[in-house]
């Protein structure tokens, strides 16, 4: 995966952001880093000039969520550390254990090894072979929301897809994922 760095203009200001394609993804994706940068994710074969063109009509999001990070305290802005990883990791583990043991009693799935970890671009993940991944970022979100990330990826022990079954699993404990997937979003990290 080739990463290259590009700018535009948006309301006078030039944004720099760095531009990786994949095949995973189907859509472009934006995403604002903890530190204010710019990443863009696109299908492979999308001209830059499309991107361009997505980007502007996004532009007044963009310019909000870097103004807004402008305007957070330092300490959440270094999130993204490993530093703050180290610090934050024993946390994470101890507040996905609690969340899966509660859930589980519920769905009653079984699975295998659970790791947290510090990734920039996934919240969570499930092998087929029942191993559980985690952001450490989890912490920093509100438990409505961490919460469904810890369901929707232990429906997929069940479900490996996103089909109408694995949609009917997370609503057994999460009936409003619908609006926490659009609150997840717009999130940050």
């Amino acid at each position: 995966m080739s990463r290259q760095q590009y700018s535009i203009t948006l309301r006078g200001q030039i944004i720099n952001y760095i531009s990786h394609s994949t095949n995973r993804n189907r859509n472009v994706r934006l995403t604002i880093q903890p530190t204010g940068h710019l990443s863009v994710s696109k299908p492979r074969g999308l001209s830059q000039r499309m991107v361009k063109r997505f980007i502007c009509q996004k532009a007044d999001w963009i310019l909000e969520k870097i103004d807004n990070l402008k305007n957070q305290p330092l300490d959440i802005l270094q999130q993204g550390s490993q530093q703050d990883y180290l610090n934050n990791k024993k946390k994470a583990q101890e507040l996905i254990h609690d969340r899966l043991n509660y859930f589980n009693k519920i769905y009653n799935f079984s699975y295998q090894r659970i790791s947290v970890r510090n990734q920039r671009s996934r919240w969570g993940s499930c092998s087929r072979q029942g191993n559980l991944n985690f952001n450490y970022h989890l912490i920093y979100l509100p438990s409505r929301l961490s919460d469904y990330i810890i369901v929707h990826e232990l429906c997929h022990l069940k479900e490996m897809n996103h089909s109408i079954r694995f949609w009917q699993l997370v609503a057994q404990t999460i009936p409003n994922y619908k609006d926490l997937r659009k609150q997840l979003r717009n999130k940050l990290y």
